[in-house]
Formats: C-alpha cells, structure tokens, sequence
C-alpha cells in the first residue's frame, strides 16, 4: 500500500531524474522502474494524497510520457508533479525538476472563446485595473504571473500604448512560484510550501476567472 505521509523526496530523486534526462530511452524503464518509484513516484503519490483533503483529488504524471500528439518526444519524464482543479474551476499544479520545485495557480492557456472573453475584460478599465491590481499584489507575496504565459506579437487590434497591452498578449494566466532544490526537498517542508502557494493563488485567481472568463 502507498504510503499516504509525505516526508519529502529521498536526495536521489533528483538525482535519478537527472540520470534519466542524460539517457531517456524507453528500453531502460525496466532497470529504473523501483529505483523510481520508490524515491520519485512513491514520495509524490504521498503529497498528492495529502493534498487531496483540502484541494481535492490530484493526479500525479506518469513515469512514461504520452506521445500521442507528440511522438518525437523523449519516452520518459524527467519530472514529477500532479495537478488539480479548486473548486473554482482553477489550476493547481505542482512540479518537481531535476533542478527546482515549482508550483502554479492559474489557467495554462486559454481556449479561444475564454480567451475573448479574458481580453474583454482587459480591455475594460474596471475589470482590467481589477486584475492588474490582483497581479501586482501577488507578485509582491511571491507568486508573479508566469512569463510562459505572454505571447511576443501584440493582438490584433490592440493599439500598442494600450495601458494593460502586456495583460492583452496572456494566451493563459497563472502564478508561479519557483524554489531551487536544497536540503529542505527531504523534509516535509515541500508540502507546506505547495499548501501556502495554492492558498494564496488559487482563491483570487479562479475568482476572477469565473467573474471576467468563465470556461
């Protein structure tokens, strides 16, 4: 049975994903399957379980990766996470690198009808100062928006000194926090990290996701 107590990630693990991503080819699961799951798959079970009570059920990834949509892609994962949804309809996800624990609140990409929706909202001087306020006061409690999320061309018909252009050229909007690995990634100290950065983000951030770009 799985253990459902998380006591952080063994120092191997990074380690391990780390071997992986020097020499990802499928025909090596087999040696690395226990090594695996006992120090990476294992341990993220666990904080997903105790996760689970309060954000409700997490999926974790799987060690293989699914090639269906990407088949050039590596067979192997190089990282652990899991991801949930609040009750809000908003984006949980929590990512462990070879290098760095990272975890984000928010929506990864917007479809075309939200993301319509979404720059309606930018584009109105409430609604858009609301949000460009709430991104500000979270980037000062350490949660900024993600820098994946801007897109490099202005959008069509925005005019480029437009107060919130940067707001307009989101494809999604979510909050990352990223912390590079140290002796703490072996305690319990992760799971309070992830618990404190879903709190503060997801609450706001689905909030306004439901009010201005509701799914």
């Amino acid at each position: 049975m799985e253990s459902t107590t998380f006591n952080g990630w063994p120092v191997r693990a990074p380690a391990l994903l780390a071997q992986i991503a020097a020499d990802n080819r499928a025909e090596r699961w087999p040696e690395l399957r226990e090594g695996h799951a006992a120090v990476v798959r294992g341990p993220t079970l666990a904080l997903a379980a105790e996760l689970t009570e309060e954000f409700g059920p997490v999926r974790v990834f799987r060690p293989h990766v699914t090639r269906r949509f990407r088949p050039d892609a590596p067979p192997l994962r190089t990282d652990t996470g899991g991801v949930a949804t609040s009750a809000g309809g908003c984006g949980l996800a929590v990512v462990l690198s070879v290098d760095a624990l990272t975890v984000t609140v928010g929506h990864w990409r917007f479809d075309r009808d939200q993301r319509s929706r979404y720059r309606a909202a930018v584009d109105a001087e409430g609604p858009g100062e609301e949000l460009a306020g709430l991104l500000r006061r979270l980037a000062a409690d350490g949660l900024p928006a993600d820098p994946e999320g801007e897109l490099c061309i202005r959008p069509r018909g925005w005019r480029p000194d437009h107060p919130r252009i940067r707001l307009a050229q989101r494809r999604g909007l979510q909050v990352a926090r990223r912390w590079e690995l140290g002796p703490w990634v072996s305690s319990p100290e992760p799971l309070e990290r992830v618990r404190s950065a879903w709190r503060g983000g997801s609450p706001p951030v689905g909030g306004l996701g439901n009010n201005l770009w509701p799914a």
